[in-house]
This record gives structure tokens, C-alpha cells and sequence, in this order.
């Protein structure tokens, strides 16, 4: 069934709040702040964002949570994620991606605010990303399965894959390889944003396209 008016109005809703929370980073410009931009999102966006997380931070090192904690529970909500997208609920999975590029950010800042940040926890954070996001291509892969859109998948998870790969290769070679445009917060972001902006699409112009 489509809702083009609902559809409309959540959007509407969604670009008011983006512009209420972004335009103060807009308006920001220091003498480096051509320097500090990094990646696609970069620096003072994901300054803006680390500022909204910070109180989530401290609730959970509160109830006595730790960043393996979370980090699993990122494994978990891409595994959600993967059969959402499996089933073709593209606005689901979309928000359901973003949480897990929050919950990926919340490890890491709470690993660093309790003093446990180091290798151990690098690895096990990499290894759980790596398998999370093989999760989220599969479920894209069995939906997309029967379209020549598959190929586009494939080459987007190699490509993730690649990403990983070259950094190490680049670490064991003492080259700094810690930038980058398509970072995996940004891929989290991109991604669920599309799926989003796809269904909004969808019920506006009310095209039949089997997705829920």
C-alpha cells in the first residue's frame, strides 16, 4: 500500500531536523577548517556527532556495560539488519544500519572514556566488523539475487573487504593508512541513507515495487 502523504511528511520532518542540527556546523569556519575536513563526513560532523553520543556513553559504563558488550550487540543488529533486507523492508534496514554504525562508534568511545582501548580490543572489534558486515551484503545479496543488481553488491562487499585489507597491508608496511573517503561509518551511512531515501521514493510515487 502506498502513503505518499506519510511518506512526504516524514521526509519533510527528517531534512528539518537535519537542518536545525547541522546548520551550526555549516556556519563554523576556522583557519584550519579546511585541514580538519577528513573522509566524507568529515571532522566536525563527526565532532557533532561524537557530542550527541557522549551522554549514551556514560548511561551505559553506568549500568556496568563494557565496549565488548556493545560490540556484540553490533553483531547482533546487523544480523537483523541482514534479514531486513533479505525480505526487501528497506526502510527497516536502513535505520536498523545506522544503529549499527552508532553502536560502532559507542565501542570505541567507551573502550576509550574506561581506559580499555588497545589491541585486544582493535582486534576483536575488527574481526566482529568484518563479520557484521558480511551480514548485511548477504541479506542485500538474496534480495537482489535474481536482478543484474547483484553485481553491484558483490563489488561493493569486495570492495569493503578491500578496504580492511589495505590498511593492514599498509600498516605492516609503516605507512599511515588511518584516512580515507568511504570509511566504514561513512559505507553505514551512505548505505542507510539509500535504502531510506529508496522506499520514501517508492511510496511517493507509489510505484509498485513489492517492498514493504
Amino acid at each position: 500500500m502506498c502513503h505518499p502523504w506519510l511518506a512526504a511528511g516524514a521526509t519533510c520532518f527528517v531534512i528539518l531536523l537535519l537542518v536545525r542540527e547541522l546548520a551550526p556546523i555549516a556556519r563554523e569556519r576556522g583557519p584550519q577548517a579546511a585541514a580538519m575536513e577528513s573522509g566524507l563526513l568529515g571532522v566536525r560532523l563527526r565532532t557533532w556527532f561524537r557530542d550527541r553520543i557522549a551522554p549514551v556513553v556514560g548511561l551505559l559504563l553506568s549500568f556496568g556495560l563494557t565496549a565488548n558488550y556493545v560490540t556484540f550487540s553490533q553483531l547482533g543488529a546487523s544480523l537483523v539488519c541482514s534479514l531486513a533486507y533479505a525480505r526487501g523492508w528497506m526502510f527497516t534496514a536502513g535505520w536498523i544500519l545506522i544503529t549499527c554504525g552508532t553502536l560502532d562508534v559507542l565501542d570505541g568511545e567507551m573502550a576509550r572514556r574506561e581506559g580499555r582501548a588497545g589491541p585486544r580490543g582493535a582486534f576483536i572489534d575488527s574481526v566482529v566488523d568484518r563479520y557484521g558486515e558480511s551480514a548485511v551484503f548477504a541479506g542485500l545479496v538474496a534480495f537482489y539475487r535474481d536482478t543484474w543488481v547483484l553485481w553491484g553488491v558483490l563489488a561493493a562487499w569486495a570492495g569493503g573487504f578491500l578496504v580492511s585489507y589495505m590498511r593492514a597491508r599498509a600498516e605492516s608496511l609503516g605507512i599511515d593508512c588511518r584516512e580515507g573517503l568511504l570509511q566504514r561509518p561513512e559505507r553505514y551511512v551512505l548505505l542507510g541513507v539509500a535504502s531510506m531515501v529508496s522506499q520514501i521514493v517508492t511510496h511517493i510515487s507509489c510505484s509498485s515495487t513489492g517492498h514493504h
